[in-house]
């Protein structure tokens, strides 16, 4: 943030700008990762064969002393852990819509015309249980939605929980992994 350049400007954060995104990234990325966390638990206790393979995975990438920190290469080995989040950010995503606009005329779905710089609502919820993509019971919680080879295969629009382009959450990375970090 501090030595990144807009690669359309040559330009850099100015110090202020500097200070509002600390100021995101320590307000609204507490509030979304603790809503995140809240709706994983939710589900877990929901759901104890998830939850079963979640404490095996831990178990088995962290050890059994629970006095010893994880480690970052530890918390990134937690793929199972990892599954269940994105699951849960499909189910219950943190930001309810996201506004995006077209750079020239557009037609959807050969029937849905768009101008230029036109905006318009994603609605993120709707998105991610979108039975042609999700499969027949888009509102169940199946972390296998996140395994590598359904990911493979998904459109890779079909899951926005973090945002959109120029405006996508700056702190998605740091968000997965204090989350992972957090549920272990």
């Amino acid at each position: 943030m501090m030595t990144g350049v807009d690669r359309a400007t040559g330009e850099q954060l100015d110090d202020v700008n500097i200070r509002y995104q600390i100021n995101t990234f320590l307000i609204a990325g507490h509030e979304t990762t603790s809503g995140l966390l809240s709706c994983t638990l939710y589900a877990l206790l929901k759901h104890p064969d998830v939850l079963k393979k979640a404490y095996e995975e831990v178990d088995r990438v962290l050890g059994p002393d629970t006095d010893v920190r994880p480690t970052y290469q530890q918390v990134t080995q937690l793929t199972y852990i990892t599954q269940i989040l994105k699951e849960a950010l499909r189910l219950w995503p943190p930001a309810a819509g996201l506004r995006i606009a077209p750079l020239q005329d557009e037609t959807i779905g050969g029937q849905y015309k768009l101008r230029k710089n036109t905006f318009v609502t994603v609605l993120v919820m709707a998105l991610h249980r979108d039975p042609s993509v999700w499969g027949p019971n888009p509102d169940a919680f199946d972390p296998e939605n996140f395994s590598k080879e359904a990911e493979a295969k998904r459109p890779i629009n079909a899951w926005k929980p973090f945002g959109n382009g120029q405006r996508a959450c700056i702190g998605r990375g740091f968000a997965m992994h204090e989350a992972r970090w957090r549920s272990a």
